[in-house]
């Protein structure tokens, strides 16, 4: 599953009453797993905000079901401060665009995605958009392919490494 399809899904308890909706992936792509799942609840002005491992996803599919009931859930809201936990870690809407750069300091595109299994707490691979002198193609990194994200995506890769991924 994309993380982008993953966005947004509408999360429910056990019961089957909404908690809300995912609002986001803390995610440590450079060991391919996502830390955290953030859920929102609340209108604009209200809105608040409650993150689950994976040990609290139940099931996945066109709703997410996690094991907190509506109370247990209700409890938890508002207790994390969302732009403080996005200040410590990294966040799936922060990666996306981000320049990826080979170890030698080559300029290879920009993060579009990655593929999730968010049940198993799993980033299976990172999809890249080539930059235009590569053909504006896609192409995916895994589990020990990226050396460090800061401002940049520095992979263990060469460009003769990717030119054999592109699709």
């Amino acid at each position: 599953m994309k993380a982008s399809e993953f966005i947004g899904k509408v999360v429910i308890d056990p019961k089957g009453l909404e908690i809300g909706k995912i609002a986001d992936i803390i995610v440590k792509p450079e060991e391919c797993l996502i830390d955290r799942v953030i859920i929102s609840s609340g209108g604009v002005l209200s809105k608040k905000y409650l993150s689950v491992t994976e040990k609290e996803i139940d099931a996945i599919g066109d709703y997410i079901i996690i094991t907190l009931s509506q109370e247990e859930a209700g409890e938890r809201l508002g207790q994390e401060d969302f732009d403080s936990v996005k200040k410590v870690a990294l966040n799936f809407q922060k990666l996306i665009g981000k320049t990826v750069i080979t170890q030698n300091g080559v300029e290879l595109g920009t993060v579009e995605d990655m593929i999730v299994k968010p049940k198993e707490c799993l980033i299976e691979n990172v999809i890249i958009k080539s930059k235009s002198d590569l053909g504006r193609k896609t192409f995916m990194v895994g589990e020990g392919e990226i050396i460090d994200i800061k401002d940049f995506m520095v992979l263990k890769l060469d460009l003769d490494d990717i030119e054999d991924r592109l699709i």
